[in-house]
């Protein structure tokens, strides 16, 4: 009786639901009844499934059962896209397979996108079916590319090995010899008979590589098998932690410190490995997604006995989660007899001398540690210790087992490997795939065999090849480091200094470790703004033309708009970026696309300006709250998927001063449009002036200036981020300059700029445009000595990356020093590009 009591809502509901459903198919029924009739009835039916989707899709066990009644099951593809199985059973047999694909991407879109407007009036703004789809095939597929590049290597192993077992021939072919290994080769039948044709008798493995993950298709490898659970992306954090810190450290105190702090406008909450030990391997975890549990708590530790106990005991069947009641913060799960690990301030270890990884200086030699080579290596070692002590005959060897890897250059490149060490040096260790040519390292640095072990085993375990390289910092060569965001945008920093010689004497990386106190939230600092006055100012004196500025497509606008989660910051961020879209749409006829980060549905159903978007060839991208570079990269993202010239990246508060004086202004685009790309080569991406650091009306406006007739484009490697002009590089077949999503730190815009100059780009300033940054409050810095500290932390994580490159900070300052790189790498380009205004 019990049972059939549960049981009875959910078939309540299932009847409604199939109810409903017969409307569905009638729609779906009409258009296919009067196909003629086409388009508008195919709407009216997608109308009625996409509705009849949405409600279901909220009530997972009627849809579970409505499935079921169907014929079909609630599985991982089900559940992403409900439309797969919706327009199967709504639409008859004879419509093809592709057709139905296309339709369903387009429904799961328009769901993923939250579309306001009516799907018939969206579906057409956008192209139809087929414009739509393509905008649903770009949508999903970046974060795809993004996740099949961490797992390159473990999607390579998967298909290979499936390929292994699926053996057509499972006779070896007579008289045939080749190299271990995969190899491109043709079938060809002839009156019966069937032959092996080899394409070429030696291929490139990256060919092959290609070949292999292509058949791949989509698909991964699986995932970690604890990946589920709640809290398992603070297991992950701690394993990597304890994992890969704990082997080689000789400190008597090892703990975990972890607080949330505010990351570029997101909360984050940070791991990182404390020891009393004084220079040893260390990392630190953030976590994209902050634990709402730790806000307010300042720095919390977690004891490494612990965190020890907190992996062997995740991998149970119990639930685990962060606990704030009246004993504390702790860690906790729900078996009956519970554990409950604390998480004790910091205070409590003051007087303890604590230290941390220190921050070091330039990176070289950039890498990949590939997962399979990982375990390959891992499984090396292993081998490699069974065979010596076998070898030993459990008496002392005559050499004892190595403790240090040794580096080898190897051609253009750098492995490592043993010298002289009995039963190891055998065996390969091929965990690195460097991004290019690595020269040579000092013979006297050598890795730490118990820490480089452990990490093979701890960094394997998550599935992705992991970015590294090799850093400096008292001295040349000085770590093997790790700095990778996992799919999800936890990022893993890692650390293992070199060891030298017999002695294992560590190079310095460490630093001691300095506490932070909470204070007392300060009472707001926002300037009261009078938002009607502020309205009434800008349109005396703007000047919208009759008729917008029309650049012809070649140009398209791409703003990344972050909502912050203060009220009145949200606010005053609200008022400046409706006055922005307005500026646009009606200067320009240039498509606006926006990121909208941490907007909730109701922000974008208040906000004018993004509901005319569409209309004008715009959209919007909803996203949750993250960092700007992810942003920003997802914008660039975009353009290069488009067809446009030239696209004009910008955050939510860009616009341009538009007065006699200020010359082109917003028709510079149109100007652009008219003369033609090809007649601005040697411009790769450039900014407007920027009034704050360059006094440009005596210029701008002198007697006898070029700038009335040209359009003048000066070299300048310090563009404002706030707005920046990129050529399409995919649309004329060039390398994609993409910021590096780990760079999570001050001067996103000068590591843009950089960037480009490193990949042989020109970075300008076009003098016939200036800057106007809309007056909200930013959120950037609280002081200004927040703001100078920021800056250097910064400064210093781009002279790590460019400093091969001449890169320097200058001397007792938080500035960085620009003028060597400048020399090295744009002393042959040309200073100024000019090209005449068409008439």
């Amino acid at each position: 009786m019990g049972k059939a009591v549960k049981k009875e809502p959910i078939v309540s509901a299932l009847q409604q639901y199939q109810d409903r459903f017969r409307s569905v198919v009638d729609a779906a029924s009409a258009f296919e009844n009067h196909d003629t009739q086409g388009q508008k009835l195919l709407y009216a039916a997608l109308k009625e499934i996409f509705e009849f989707g949405e409600e279901i899709r909220q009530d997972a066990p009627a849809f579970e059962s409505f499935l079921e009644v169907h014929g079909k099951t609630l599985n991982k593809v089900t559940k992403d896209n409900p439309y797969n199985a919706l327009i199967d059973m709504a639409f008859a047999g004879n419509r093809s397979k592709s057709w139905r694909s296309e339709i369903s991407n387009v429904l799961r879109l328009a769901s993923d996108i939250n579309v306001k407007e009516p799907l018939s009036q969206w579906l057409e703004a956008g192209g139809g079916i087929s414009g739509r789809y393509e905008e649903a095939v770009d949508h999903f597929a970046r974060p795809a590319t993004t996740k099949a590049q961490k797992l390159r290597s473990s999607r390579l192993d998967m298909i290979t090995t499936e390929l292994k077992q699926s053996r057509i021939v499972t006779t070896a072919l007579p008289g045939v010899t080749l190299a271990n290994g995969f190899h491109r080769s043709l079938l060809f039948s002839e009156g019966g008979q069937t032959f092996l044709v080899h394409v070429r008798d030696e291929d490139d493995q990256k060919i092959i590589d290609k070949y292999l993950l292509e058949i791949a298709g989509d698909r991964k490898p699986d995932e970690h098998p604890l990946a589920d659970r709640p809290l398992y992306l603070l297991y992950r954090a701690i394993d990597l932690i304890a994992g890969t810190c704990l082997p080689s450290n000789n400190g008597k105190i090892q703990l975990i410190a972890i607080w949330n702090e505010m990351n570029d406008k997101a909360p984050v909450t940070k791991l990182r490995f404390l020891s009393d030990a004084y220079s040893f391997t260390n990392a630190t975890v953030t976590l994209a997604h902050a634990l709402p549990e730790l806000n307010g708590k300042g720095q919390l530790v977690l004891e490494l006995s612990d965190a020890k106990t907190f992996r062997q005991l995740f991998q149970h069947d119990y639930q685990w989660h962060v606990s704030d009641d009246g004993q504390g913060i702790s860690i906790v799960d729900d078996a009956k007899s519970q554990t409950r690990l604390a998480l004790r301030p910091i205070a409590d270890y003051v007087d303890k001398t604590l230290r941390q990884g220190a921050k070091l200086g330039r990176r070289t030699r950039h890498f990949q540690a590939t997962c399979t080579g990982m375990k390959a290596s891992a499984s090396n070692l292993d081998m490699a210790a069974a065979l010596f002590r076998k070898a030993s005959g459990g008496r002392l060897a005559s050499h004892p087992a190595p403790k240090r890897l040794q580096w080898r250059s190897a051609g253009t490149t750098l492995e490592v490997g043993f010298t002289n060490a009995q039963s190891y040096s055998g065996l390969s260790y091929p965990f690195l795939d460097f991004t290019g040519p690595a020269t040579p390292i000092d013979a006297q640095m050598e890795l730490s065999l118990a820490d480089i072990a452990a990490f093979w085993k701890t960094g394997s375990a998550y599935g992705e090849d992991l970015s590294g390289y090799i850093a400096d910092r008292d001295v040349q060569d000085a770590a093997f480091c790790i700095d990778h965001t996992f799919v999800g945008g936890d990022r893993f920093e890692y650390v293992s200094p070199m060891v030298l010689g017999v002695s294992m004497a560590r190079t310095h990386v460490c630093e001691d470790f300095v506490a932070t106190t909470i204070h007392p939230p300060a009472p707001a600092l926002l300037r009261s703004r009078d938002y009607k006055l502020i309205e009434e100012n800008r349109r005396k004196k703007t000047n919208f033309p009759l008729v917008p500025s029309s650049s012809g497509r070649a140009f398209g606008a791409f703003i990344t708009s972050f909502m912050p989660d203060d009220a009145e910051l949200r606010a005053d961020r609200k008022f400046d970026f409706e006055w922005q879209l307005e500026w646009w749409r009606r200067m320009t006829d240039i498509p606006v696309h926006v990121i909208a980060s941490n907007w909730t549905d109701d922000d974008v159903a208040a906000s004018k300006e993004l509901g005319l978007l569409s209309g004008h060839g715009g959209s919007i991208t909803r996203v949750g709250p993250r960092i700007l570079i992810e942003n920003r990269i997802d914008c660039l993202r975009q353009l290069y998927a488009s067809d446009f010239d030239w696209g004009i990246i910008m955050d939510d508060d860009a616009v341009l001063m538009q007065a006699e004086n200020h010359n082109s202004s917003y028709r510079l685009f149109a100007e652009m449009a008219a003369n033609g790309i090809s007649t601005y080569d040697g411009v790769d991406l450039f900014a407007p002036i920027y009034g704050r650091k360059i006094p440009f009306n005596s210029e701008l406006n002198g007697p006898g200036n070029p700038y009335a007739d040209s359009h003048v484009f000066k070299k300048n490697t310090d563009l404002k981020g706030s707005m920046i002009v990129v050529r399409n590089f995919a649309k004329e077949g060039k390398e994609l300059l993409l910021p590096d999503p780990n760079f999570r730190c001050h001067g996103e815009d000068t590591y843009l700029t950089l960037k480009a100059v490193s990949m042989g780009y020109s970075p300008m300033t076009s003098w016939n445009m200036v800057l106007e940054e809309l007056s909200g409050e930013s959120t950037f810095a609280a002081t200004d000595e927040d703001r100078t500290e920021k800056m250097r932390a910064g400064h210093e994580r781009l002279v790590s990356e460019f400093g091969y490159l001449g890169l320097r900070m200058k001397p007792n300052s938080h500035a960085l020093e620009k003028k060597e790189l400048e020399k090295r790498l744009l002393s042959g380009k040309a200073k100024q590009v000019s090209v005449p205004k068409p008439r």
